[in-house]
Order: structure tokens, then sequence, then C-alpha cells
């Protein structure tokens, strides 16, 4: 009589068939998610640039100039995954709005910025979003205005 084997499992094929399915998903999946999360970091930037220029605006209004000392007259928002920055004219007329992406957010890379012409630009990107300088901000990977 023979003896038939009631042990189930897999097989070490069987495994690394799995494994190499689950590793091909992965190294597709990986970068499309890492890209998607870029994405949905952007708007951090437009709406601090945006916020920003219309606190300036008002500040214009009030005092005829967008300067206060030697940097522009009011506070620049605080921010994960940009800092920003602003520079005005030497007679106050005018003023560069900059969010740069920070590096530990995964942002490095990006720089966008905005004037008191409401002029946008992209000035930067990381590797494989495109070149800039750009006329508008590219909120997505090859993007172009």
């Amino acid at each position: 009589m023979s003896e038939v084997s009631t042990e189930a499992g897999f097989s070490l094929i069987e495994l690394m068939i799995a494994l190499a399915i689950a590793a091909i998903i992965g190294a597709v999946a990986i970068p499309s998610y890492r890209d998607h999360l870029q994405r949905s970091y952007l708007p951090e930037a437009s709406s601090g640039l945006l916020l920003s220029a219309l606190r300036l605006e008002q500040y214009y209004q009030d005092n005829r100039s967008y300067q206060s000392g030697t940097s522009c007259g009011v506070s620049l928002p605080a921010a994960r995954r940009f800092a920003f920055s602003c520079v005005p004219a030497s007679n106050g007329q005018a003023f560069l709005l900059t969010a740069t992406g920070v590096a530990q957010e995964a942002m490095q890379g990006f720089t966008f910025t905005l004037d008191q012409l409401g002029s946008a630009r992209t000035t930067a990107l990381p590797d494989g979003w495109g070149n800039a300088p750009l006329e508008c901000w590219i909120t997505k990977r090859g993007a172009t205005c």
C-alpha cells in the first residue's frame, strides 16, 4: 500500500514566483506613489505665495510700500514642506516672493515665485519633472505652461 502525503504548503519555486511578482509591483507602485505625494504637497507652495501676496497688497494699501525696513512688510507663512522668502525692491514698489522645497520633506528641487504683478513662475524643478524656468507653476511631472 502506498501512502499519500496530506501535508499542504508552498514549494520554494512558488514562493520565489510570488516574491518576484511582488517586487515587480513594488518597482512600479512606489515611484508612482512618491510622485503622487509630491503633487499633493505642491498646493502648499502656491497657497502660501498667494496668501503672502494678498497680505503684501493690503500692507501696500496702508503704507504705499511693500517694504518695512529691509524686508517685506508682512510675516510669511510657516510651512512644513516649503520655505518662504520675500525680497522687496529697494524703492519698496515691488516684491518677489519665493517658495523653495524643503529637502527633508521630499520636496527638494522645487522653487516657485510670485511678484507684485502676479507673474507666477517655476524657477526650478527636480530631475525628471521637466525644464525650468517656466512662466507658470508646474504641478505635474512633464507639464508645461
